[in-house]
């Protein structure tokens, strides 16, 4: 008796993470492979990378993608793509709010004024003359 109740606390954390850590994870990659499988010539997706292209033409391992927004082709690995965007993603950015993020017409030129380390300056000057 002594030995299971010394065990039960081994046995509870491998099944803890068996159902919260490893399964959840298992789905997860079927459904990603299974999204791989499914693409087709047409869908429009998002690289790992951060690219967003549509799908030019598939082979076993590889798709060519028209990059947007001047659809240039690159080949990239099915592994890189990260997800398939639907009409449903497109309304959900067009109904997102805008975030206070500094746009470049905001942002006003700083003027940068020399260092007071004319001494740094000299050595740096002398050795590299050396």
């Amino acid at each position: 008796m002594s030995t299971l109740t010394s065990f039960l606390p081994l046995v509870l954390i491998v099944v803890f993470f068996y159902f919260f850590v490893i399964r959840p994870q298992n789905k997860q990659q079927k459904e990603i492979r299974q999204m791989r499988s499914d693409i087709k010539v047409g869908d429009e997706v998002l690289t790992i990378g951060g690219f967003y292209g549509v799908i030019y033409a598939i082979d076993d391992q590889n798709v060519v993608l028209e990059m947007l927004p001047d659809f240039t082709k690159a080949m990239v690995v099915k592994s890189a793509i990260s997800k398939v965007i639907t009409e449903a993603d497109k309304t959900e950015e067009k109904a997102a709010p805008e975030d206070d993020a500094t746009t470049v017409e905001e942002i006003e030129e700083v003027e940068v004024e020399p260092a007071d380390n004319d001494s740094e300056a000299a050595d740096d000057t002398e050795a590299e003359d050396n």
